[in-house]
């Protein structure tokens, strides 16, 4: 498991506790702070998100008042759901979310990152007892996707 952390620059500080919250929980994530001599542009920058997202299994997005001015957080959303990633949104501040969002989980605290980990452990592990035993009574038709947003939602 590998979290691809999407947020915009105003979120920074939010965003590197959000990693350190997931590190210190064993899970590794990725977190893009592009400065100084290191932001990228255009063509350069779309390729360097896509590298990125590419290498994680999951995303997580960081939903706040300035988000609604972000081209690239819903850009990185689109490509998670093409990829039929698990998504969560991170709300902070208590944000009405719009409606394409409110599909997906929602978590409100550092706590729920802890649910957030446990129902993907749960998930990963209800998915290989379904690889052990394909024909017996846990096998699922539900997508692994699927799966893990129904677990994370029971404990919510």
């Amino acid at each position: 498991m590998k979290v691809f952390i999407s947020h915009k620059r105003e979120d920074n500080a939010t965003a590197l506790e959000i990693q350190s919250r997931l590190r210190f929980l064993k899970v590794d994530a990725y977190l893009d702070i592009l400065e100084g001599d290191l932001l990228l542009k255009g063509e350069k920058l779309t390729a360097h998100i896509k590298e990125n997202l590419n290498s994680c299994t999951d995303l997580l997005a960081v939903i706040s008042p300035i988000t609604q001015e972000s081209w690239w957080v819903p850009f990185e959303i689109g490509m998670a759901a093409q990829n039929d990633f698990p998504i969560v949104s991170y709300i902070k501040d208590y944000v009405r979310i719009p409606d394409y969002l409110s599909y997906w989980p929602k978590l409100k605290s550092y706590l729920d990152l802890n649910k957030y980990v446990e129902a993907r452990i749960k998930t990963d592990k209800e998915l290989i007892l379904e690889k052990s035993y394909p024909l017996q009574k846990y096998a699922s038709k539900e997508s692994p996707t699927e799966k893990f947003y129904k677990n994370l939602r029971s404990i919510l």
